[in-house]
């Protein structure tokens, strides 16, 4: 029986748990849902819910509040893309304070229940609790960041397969992700930066640590001198 259980955990034939929650960490039935979502104590991925400004939403908004029919809205596609990479690139820089990033991925579907996510999976599950500790609660380009642990951390099983191969037919409203592609050579150029920043935090750290060692000595060899 246990065995059973085990293997259906987080599929359709789980009656209990919510498969979409535990594959995606996110339901479009939120606490509507029949199924139980397991929000996990610990996680080497956090999601940072509905933090990215999607420019399609945006330019919906900016229509209605013009009073335009927000049908059809027309985005610059170009300006987006540029929008998206500085986006990533202050999101790429910022996390990896905390630790090595294993994926950063930022979901491009427009579901109410997934717009806007942002997905960090860390190398160690201690560098994602101290990434959701400093950065829950802050603000982004005049958002608060609402920061949680989240039960992915298989993105191959998340990620929408037919969006990748430009072929879903769901479009932004698919309930699995539609993650924005990155330039792997920008991936690259930002994990080689963040590397060299952690080398050198690390040699200030042991530099201060060998002062204060030098300082301690000193001071211990004073009152040693003074006792004599």
């Amino acid at each position: 029986m246990a065995r059973h259980l085990a293997r259906i955990h987080g599929t359709e034939e789980d009656k209990v748990n919510c498969p979409f929650y535990f594959k995606i960490g996110a339901c479009r039935h939120a606490d509507r849902c029949s199924r139980i979502h397991h929000r996990p104590a610990f996680s080497q991925t956090i999601l940072i819910k509905h933090i990215y400004r999607h420019p399609t939403r945006e330019a919906e908004l900016q229509a209605a509040r013009e009073g335009r029919s927000v049908d059809g809205v027309e985005v610059d596609q170009g300006k987006a893309r540029e929008d998206f990479l500085v986006f990533f690139e202050d999101y790429f820089s910022e996390l990896s304070k905390f630790g090595q990033l294993e994926a950063l991925h930022i979901c491009d579907n427009l579901g109410d229940h997934m717009i806007g996510h942002v997905y960090a999976k860390f190398s160690e599950e201690e560098e994602a609790a101290d990434a959701l500790n400093v950065m829950n609660g802050r603000y982004y380009n005049g958002r608060k960041m609402e920061v949680e642990f989240s039960p992915v951390t298989d993105f191959r099983e998340a990620r929408c397969r037919d969006f990748d191969e430009d072929t879903c037919r769901r479009g932004g409203f698919c309930n699995f992700m539609h993650i924005k592609p990155v330039p792997i050579c920008l991936i690259r150029d930002m994990e080689e930066d963040a590397e060299e920043e952690r080398r050198r935090e690390e040699i200030e750290r042991m530099e201060r640590r060998r002062k204060d060692d030098g300082r301690s000595r000193r001071r211990g060899e004073r009152k040693g001198g003074e006792r004599k």
